[in-house]
């Protein structure tokens, strides 16, 4: 009898095709919950420190153009909304005239965008309005950003009565709300 060579075959069997895919589905799905949570804080945090980016970038404009510059929500991305809730966009604008409103569009700085599934608010103030020396008088500012979904996420947006923006956990005496 001839003998022919051994050919060797490299590749999965149908089984352990299977069993590998198996073992991926079982691993995606302990992997997405703890995803999820991860986008979520994700998405708080971003929020917050684009938020705080426009306060600096107002300071900033402030000190070295000495003149009032204001950051306020606004929900047409023209004109302050006179609310305390953020979530769907605020504006930076010049104030020389200190009217407290954009009066023309060279006024407007910067526009920051609402993001859709998070509440936003200021407790009581519906402004922050820097000084030409950079502060930002009144009493402290402190805007809370929530999730719904995630409450345990919540970051707030504080600012000092020098005017300085920094990002930080929820205050004890503040909450977000939850669903039920």
């Amino acid at each position: 009898m001839p003998r022919f060579p051994r050919r060797s075959f490299q590749g999965f069997t149908l089984i352990e095709l299977l069993a590998a895919l198996a073992l991926f589905a079982i691993l995606a799905g302990l992997a997405l919950p703890a995803m999820t949570g991860i986008l979520q804080a994700q998405r708080v945090g971003s929020t917050a420190n684009t938020l705080v980016a426009h306060l600096n970038l107002a300071r900033l404009h402030a000190i070295t153009r000495r003149e009032v510059t204001l950051v306020c929500p606004s929900r047409d991305r023209i004109s302050c909304s006179g609310e305390n809730r953020w979530e769907d966009g605020w504006i930076v604008f010049r104030d020389p005239d200190r009217n407290r409103q954009v009066d023309t569009g060279d006024d407007l700085l910067r526009v920051g965008n609402g993001v859709e599934g998070l509440i936003i608010d200021s407790a009581g103030r519906t402004r922050v309005r820097y000084q030409p020396d950079g502060t930002a008088g009144g009493t402290n500012l402190t805007i809370k950003l929530c999730n719904p979904l995630a409450p345990d996420n919540a970051r707030a947006v504080i600012v000092s009565n020098p005017g300085r923006p920094r990002v930080g956990d929820l205050p004890g005496h503040l909450a977000c709300p939850r669903l039920p």
